[in-house]
């Protein structure tokens, strides 16, 4: 049954459609003929072979209402910017200007400009909109320069420059910053800066004297061309290429430090090698992943593995060094997960409609949630029972050193009931998990839980 992607509703030349197992998309005259002029381009080919644009193949389903169809595998998870690091930002926006700069010399365009047309496949940024690309027409202006700005290369500025996570900023306006907006906050050093007086300055004025649509016409008359677009593009590949990110990494190095993370962690890694061989599973979401270590033994073991954590720090260094590795990486709070955004709270659908696992990792991280973010040890595992999968947990007893450390200003009063080993076997038979293997770790207060759910 064929089913509407709530994504893809803007552009009804290319409409993205389910059908059981395929993703369609969906031609109608404009975009068919669009398609037979791109896929006569070298560019594409190229880009297709290297895998920097998504596999496409034209099928002969019959569509109501469709000029044509095409065909694309489906990926194993949609992840949004605003659940990237700052590296992998930046490598979508290299992508984005070097396939337009590719297209322009062989007189194509790419008409939007926004991140969410491309994903991450095995560590790779791909571009995923066929639809965007259509016939350059002499003396058009790139329509998409203003929202590369705002969606890539604002907020790119903005980590760089003044250490503000892009994060926050799309997940609370997916359109990204606006020049005016970003003429305030960036710092004044930067603001006499030649790239900044062209894309922030002069854009900013633009906006206050002329709409959208005003400017378009205004370029339009003003003569622009194909090499005029090119020179731009090469100028802005320059600066963002330039543009770097060197936080001092807290969080996961800190607690690298502690005594057990080195003393656990092969037994660990052991533990949870022995799991995946029992349960077989095709995605395992790892939960508070930190370095990734054991998503990278889930991937290993033939399984697509989701490293979730709020540490970017870490993930931007796992991410530079994933290339090839069948996994995805996302930036997000288990505590305040990726909410559903946009149109009617369905287009870009949340983090946890998106993450359907079949076995969850869940190594040194149920503690933090019930110590350090208050969170009550019944409510932690029915939302891990709520995925209905299998579940490798370390439970972290009460007298545990790290567990001392996340409690030292809190009373005996403030922490919630339930804590202790007996309460939490009790707990797991009341939800309904079946405790498969388990394993006592060497300090005496850690053990490993194989679950599956009955």
């Amino acid at each position: 049954m064929i089913s509407p992607d709530p994504g893809s509703f803007r552009d009804p030349a290319s409409r993205v459609v389910h059908d059981g197992s395929r993703v369609l998309r969906v031609l109608d005259d404009r975009g068919l003929e669009a398609w037979d002029a791109l896929k006569t381009k070298e560019f594409f080919h190229r880009a297709l072979a290297d895998g920097r644009i998504i596999a496409t193949t034209e099928v002969d389903d019959s569509i109501p209402g469709a000029a044509g169809v095409l065909a694309h595998p489906r990926l194993p998870l949609i992840t949004y910017p605003y659940e990237w690091t700052f590296s992998m930002l930046k490598d979508a926006a290299l992508l984005q200007l070097d396939l337009l700069a590719e297209a322009l010399a062989e007189g194509t365009t790419i008409k939007d400009a926004t991140p969410f047309n491309i994903q991450f496949v095995s560590g790779k940024p791909v571009f995923i909109d066929l639809g965007s690309f259509e016939p350059y027409r002499q003396g058009e202006p790139w329509i998409g320069y203003r929202q590369f700005t705002r969606q890539f290369l604002f907020p790119l500025m903005l980590r760089s420059w003044s250490d503000i996570p892009h994060q926050i900023w799309l997940r609370g306006d997916m359109e990204g910053p606006t020049a005016q907006q970003m003429r305030q906050l960036l710092p004044s050093g930067k603001r006499k800066r030649p790239s900044v007086l062209l894309h922030v300055t002069l854009q900013a004025k633009m906006e206050d004297n002329m709409s959208g649509e005003a400017v378009r016409g205004d370029l339009k008359q003003a003569g622009f061309s194909a090499d005029l677009i090119l020179a731009n593009v090469s100028k802005l590949r320059k600066l963002v290429d330039s543009l770097e990110w060197d936080p001092e990494v807290e969080g996961w190095s800190d607690y690298d430090s502690c005594t057990h993370v080195g003393r656990d962690r092969d037994n660990k890694s052991d533990f949870l090698a022995k799991a995946l061989e029992r349960s077989g599973p095709r995605v395992v979401a790892d939960l508070g992943a930190n370095d990734a270590h054991f998503s990278l033994i889930a991937a290993e073991a033939g399984a697509h593995a989701i490293a979730i954590d709020g540490d970017e720090p870490v993930l931007d260094m796992v991410y530079q060094d994933s290339a090839g590795t069948n996994m995805s990486l996302v930036v997000s709070d288990l505590t305040n997960p990726t909410p559903a955004q946009g149109w009617a709270g369905v287009e870009r659908p949340a983090l946890f409609d998106r993450v359907k696992p079949d076995l969850i990792v869940a190594y040194g991280v149920i503690h933090h949630l019930i110590y350090t973010s208050s969170v009550p040890p019944r409510t932690v595992m029915q939302w891990l029972r709520n995925f209905n999968c299998d579940v490798v947990v370390e439970f972290v007893a009460p007298e545990d050193e790290m567990v001392s450390k996340l409690t030292a200003n809190k009373l005996p009063e403030e922490l919630h009931v339930g804590r202790t080993e007996s309460e939490f076997r009790e707990l797991l038979s009341e939800l309904g998990f079946v405790t498969v293997s388990e394993r006592s770790l060497e300090g005496g207060t850690r053990t490993l839980f194989d679950l599956s759910v009955s």
